[in-house]
């Protein structure tokens, strides 16, 4: 007689769970997927409006997000997807946007507000790079503790200059996490600067809710299940209780993936984890998001722009990116779009307002960086999410390091739970990705090794 296959849940249809399902199955688990809300995706979810994509966070992607770009080829979504579409980008200061793409330590000299003789130190960045090298390995940001004790703005006022700070380091680390350089980890930085430093970035051809309904059609997603707890079964497993359409529901199983936030997955997994556990994920805090997504009458740009904008420029705005219409593209052709990312500060503010107000201020914002664009405007509309990115400050590569210590050994112990999102690995879409695929290597092997073991026996 055959052993049954292991049973694997996975709590939350986001990009880490859908990642986390995809693999699992493809280990030959049999994994369901429990989603609270009516559609899989979570932030990545989105929303059109004649015609134009309207999203929170920034659909940016580079050619280094390897574990993104890969699930978007396991989920059958890479024609729709792929080749990415080429964004140039830029950089304000004082009025003016300049092309900024340093390929190499010499580009640097041609940042608009580094001082000479500081753009020069920068040639020191790839040799420490290459010292804390075996710090900073692809898919463990928890090796990097050693590493975190100074922020973005101390470390590179140490080393390189404060107009290095101001003006690339902060913009570098910044503009997609949404982070405070006078708070984030310097391990973020040279993590961000290893892996994604001169690497080209571009577009997708579609919505990134376009590869969450590809990912989700090949996974088993139960969508309105409202996940109330993880807990031990009485003969080994774990049994998870959720909430359907009004009924109470549990469901047996061999193992679990949690990828929700933090907070959510402390209360989740409040009869399983380890007070160790529910201390770290406790502390994890989030960087708000809002977002003004506009469309206009006419392109406002031959070609996609990325514009970063220096907190010393002062305003609202992180970056904004401008998108003009084309056939087969996001935009309708003939039609262009720009969406203001503001920064996670000024969001953490400002989430409360009213959307008249956030309007009102971020088009004044994007009239300064970019004049006479809302003059162009056929419509505008603000985007909010409260826990749009986790902060990356100084000390949470030493939490992510003892978070991991005690999974491990939990998990020799004979526990079959594991936690997955952008929490554990970085601050993007890739992180998340990346997160969701190791918790799911992580548990198959637990699962299977088990499996062998007992068909060895």
């Amino acid at each position: 007689m055959t052993e049954a296959e292991p049973r694997v849940a996975v709590v939350g249809a986001g990009l880490a769970g859908l990642t986390a399902a995809l693999e699992l199955h493809q280990r030959g688990l049999a994994v369901t997927v429990l989603e609270r809300a009516k559609r899989p995706g979570g932030r990545a979810r989105s929303q059109v409006r004649d015609g134009l994509p309207l999203e929170v966070l920034s659909p940016v992607v580079s050619s280094a997000d390897a574990e993104l770009l890969a699930l978007v080829t396991e989920s059958g979504a890479g024609d729709a997807f792929l080749p990415l579409r080429p964004v140039i980008a830029g950089q304000f200061r004082r009025g003016r946007v300049s092309a900024v793409d340093p390929r190499g330590p010499l580009d640097f000299a041609r940042i608009p507000g580094l001082r000479r003789r500081e753009s020069l130190r920068l040639v020191r960045l790839p040799r420490l790079l290459r010292r804390y090298a075996r710090h900073l390995p692809a898919g463990a940001p928890e090796a990097g503790a050693p590493l975190d004790d100074r922020s973005i703005a101390d470390f590179g006022r140490l080393y390189f200059g404060r107009s290095v700070v101001e003006h690339w380091f902060g913009p570098f680390a910044s503009s997609e996490s949404l982070g405070d350089p006078d708070e984030t980890s310097r391990v973020h930085l040279l993590r961000r600067h290893r892996f994604h430093f001169g690497v080209p970035r571009g577009l997708p051809r579609a919505r990134l809710e376009d590869l969450v309904e590809a990912a989700a059609g090949r996974a088993a997603v139960l969508t309105g299940a409202d996940v109330r707890l993880v807990r031990p079964a009485s003969g080994g497993g774990l049994v998870v209780d959720y909430t359907r359409r009004g009924r109470d529901h549990c469901v047996e199983v061999d193992g679990v993936v949690i990828a929700v936030p933090a907070a959510g997955a402390a209360a989740l997994g409040a009869a399983v984890l380890t007070t160790g556990e529910r201390d770290v994920l406790s502390r994890v805090r989030s960087r708000a998001a809002v977002t003004l997504c506009a469309r206009s009458c006419r392109p406002l740009s031959w070609h996609a722009r990325e514009v970063r904008v220096p907190r010393s420029e002062g305003g609202a705005a992180e970056t904004f990116l401008v998108e003009p219409g084309m056939a087969g593209g996001r935009v309708p052709e003939g039609f262009g779009s720009v969406a203001l990312h503001a920064t996670g500060p000024w969001s953490d503010r400002a989430l409360d307002l009213s959307d008249e107000v956030i309007e009102k201020e971020l088009c004044s914002e994007l009239d300064r960086l970019q004049p006479g664009t809302t003059a162009a405007v056929d419509f505008a509309q603000v985007l909010r999410v409260r826990d749009a990115r986790p902060r990356f400050d100084v000390g949470h590569y030493r939490a992510l390091a003892r978070l991991q210590r005690i999974e491990s050994e939990c998990r020799a112990e004979g526990r079959r739970l594991v936690l997955a999102g952008d929490y554990r690995m970085d601050p993007s879409w890739n992180g998340a990705v990346a997160s969701g695929r190791r918790a799911a290597q992580a548990l198959a092997g637990d699962l299977l090794g088990v499996r062998s073991a007992r068909g060895g026996s």
